[in-house]
Formats: C-alpha cells, structure tokens, sequence
C-alpha cells in the first residue's frame, strides 16, 4: 500500500526491538523490511554492545533488559545504507555540527537523497539531541526536504497503543521500560500505569520534542 523508505537510526532499533513493536511499528506504516534502511555499522555497535554485557564489562543500566538476541537479528537482515545512497555535500556539512555524529550525518543525508526520488520517505529517531540539533541546520535543504519527516519514539508507542490499545502495549512495554528514560516515565506505575496518566505524559514529551525540532517532526499527536 504505501512505497515509503524508512531510515532508522540504531536508538530505534534498539528501543523498539526491546518493546517488541518493531515488527508492529513498520506493519503500521504498511512497509516491509525491504524498505527500511540502518546503518551497516549498527551490526557491530550491538554485537560490541552484547559482547562487553555478556562479559560483564558494560555500565549501562539498560542493557539487562535489552533483547540483543532480536537486535543483532534485525542488524544483520534490514537493508544497509549503502555509500552510494549518500549525497555526500550534505553529509560533510552534517558531520561537522555538534550533536550529530557520523551515523547520523549518514542517515539524514540518505534520506534526503530518497526523499528527491520518494516523497514518502521518512526518518525515524530516538535521539533528541540530534533532532534539535538537525532543526538548527542553516541549510535550506534540511527545512525543504525533511519537513514533517522525523518522528521520535514516543510518536511511534503512541501509533502503537491507538492500533492496539493502552493496556496491550503497556503490558509489552513495562518490564523493559528501564531501557529508555522518558518511557520509563511514562509507564512509572508499572502494570498499574493507567491510560489517564501515562498518554499525557506520552503526549507531552511529544510535544517538547516538536518544540525543539520545529517543523521537521511529523504532525502526528
């Protein structure tokens, strides 16, 4: 139904493979893993990632609830962002901007290069440093080309909990919710977290990320 390109970022990835909504979250917006482009490097950033866990070398708090296994199965079959699909002016430009590291630079400049022959295509991240950062680019093709197309995590939990109810995703979310701050938050009360007080809190941090990110975030909620 929809012939869009999706290029998501290793947050994502992560984040949404541990909610077990990745898998929800594409059937969603009608694509197929065909259509969704990370970066080549995101298989060794996990694989590293597991292997300092597993050897009990890893001080993020969130990795015992990371499910590595569907990560690093999802790194190695989703299509790479391939050199060739990077306009590489923009990326030179992005690389040298603070808060926007090389995966990103590589991804944005990917997806602005879909975009000139798909105007469906669109960009998915859980790093809200880099999106207030890209809003800030004084490059008129950032404004021009990636208008409405970012959407942020907790966009795409909320897509997910009006195609499948609160309690469905909040169920899927909660033991795992130590993974990322702001759905920890939003789902503070665990299994008790009712509808009534975790959507405005979801809603908010929506809204302080559209604030930050202007008119590149989706219009969605």
């Amino acid at each position: 139904m929809s012939t869009c390109i999706y290029c998501i970022d290793n947050d994502i990835i992560k984040k949404l493979a541990t909610f077990q909504l990745f898998d929800k979250t594409i059937q969603l917006f009608y694509a197929s893993y065909g259509q969704v482009n990370i970066l080549e490097t995101a298989k060794y950033k996990f694989e590293n990632d597991w292997k300092k866990f597993e050897g009990g070398r890893s001080r993020k708090t969130e990795d015992p609830v990371i499910n590595y296994k569907q990560v690093l199965y999802l790194t190695k079959t989703l299509p790479n962002i391939l050199e060739s699909e990077i306009d590489q002016e923009i990326f030179i430009q992005l690389s040298s901007i603070e808060n926007i590291d090389p995966g990103e630079a590589m991804l944005t400049s990917c997806a602005i290069k879909f975009i000139q022959n798909n105007k469906s295509a669109q960009i998915f991240s859980g790093d809200k440093r880099f999106i207030k950062a890209l809003a800030n680019v004084s490059l008129p093709i950032i404004q021009q080309s990636l208008n409405h197309r970012l959407w942020c995590l907790e966009q795409l939990v909320l897509k997910n909990i009006e195609a499948d109810g609160f309690e469905t995703i909040r169920d899927l979310i909660v033991l795992v919710r130590e993974c990322d701050k702001a759905i920890k938050n939003v789902f503070g009360s665990g299994l008790n977290s009712t509808s009534e007080n975790s959507l405005p809190t979801l809603k908010s941090y929506i809204e302080e990320c559209r604030q930050e990110a202007g008119n590149l975030l989706n219009p969605y909620k």
